[in-house]
């Protein structure tokens, strides 16, 4: 099997996952897996038109719908599992294999911290970290600032030694949540997605809504509105991000439901194993 992702130009943490996880936890190496005219699907926003026809067979595990038309499916296509509900029904799919995003598989190579060591850190959105100044907020906040286009070992060192994860990229979420980390989603822009997270929460029993969280524009932008605002928008980043810290309504799946959720997840994947 040959994998298939997205590859940002910048680097992303989500999308960077594929190459980290799944080395990791497949006995060999996917190349050895299955046979050359197969497509390996696995983490991201993924299933969509551009998903190359050729090789024409295409294993599926935790993918989900989100950007762009829906991919032609046909019977050389094997679902074991989609991100959630919402990409099932999209695709015609039945629910059970709505079991989350396959990032949670992180979980099987990286244990939670035995106790944290920062208090908050704050993720953005990968396409959000070259217009804000996150970073000298975080700082003057004693907020740990992640970076989503840091390398993966990195970026999921420091989730797991936080208490709390405060994150516009999904993922981040997602693997904070699989390491028992609690966390709060929040947008500072409409482009980021809230269909992808709806549909992975709602997979672990989460009823997902948005904080609000106000964008900030970098001094060096090419834009003399932007500039003027930046000083007063900063301070009002500042402001919310430390309410965030202190009064914001932490999320993390109830033991239960990652338990069953996990569970089920690991069935599909050694399923997938013994296919392969």
């Amino acid at each position: 099997m040959k994998l298939y992702y997205y590859e940002a130009p910048h680097r992303n943490f989500g999308d960077d996952l594929n190459p980290w996880l799944w080395p990791r936890i497949f006995p060999k190496p996917l190349e050895e897996c299955g046979d050359d005219d197969t497509l390996f699907l696995g983490i991201g926003s993924i299933l969509n038109h551009k998903v190359p026809a050729v090789p024409p067979k295409k294993v599926v595990f935790g993918s989900g719908v989100g950007y762009g038309p829906l991919p032609a499916v046909t019977d050389r296509w094997r679902f074991f599992c989609v991100r959630g509900p919402l990409t099932a029904k999209a695709l015609g799919l039945p629910e059970s294999l709505a079991l989350g995003d396959s990032a949670l598989l992180v979980r099987e190579v990286v244990e939670p911290a035995p106790a944290p060591e920062y208090r908050a850190s704050f993720m953005p959105h990968h396409l959000t970290v070259p217009h804000d100044d996150w970073k000298d907020v975080c700082d003057a906040l004693s907020i740990r600032f992640i970076d989503p286009t840091a390398p993966v070992d990195c970026t999921i060192d420091a989730v797991r030694r936080s208490a709390l994860l405060i994150t516009e990229a999904m993922h981040g979420a997602i693997v904070a949540d699989a390491l028992r980390v609690p966390w709060i989603p929040v947008r500072s822009r409409p482009r980021i997605l809230e269909f992808k997270w709806r549909d992975w929460s709602s997979a672990l029993g989460i009823e997902h809504t948005f904080e609000w969280l106000p964008p900030i524009w970098s001094e060096t932008i090419d834009s003399s509105a932007k500039r003027i605002l930046h000083v007063p928008a900063r301070l009002l980043a500042r402001g919310r991000l430390q309410w965030l810290v202190r009064f914001g309504k932490r999320r993390l799946s109830a033991d239960s439901n990652f338990r069953r959720v996990y569970g089920r997840m690991r069935d599909a994947f050694a399923r997938l194993i013994e296919q392969a």
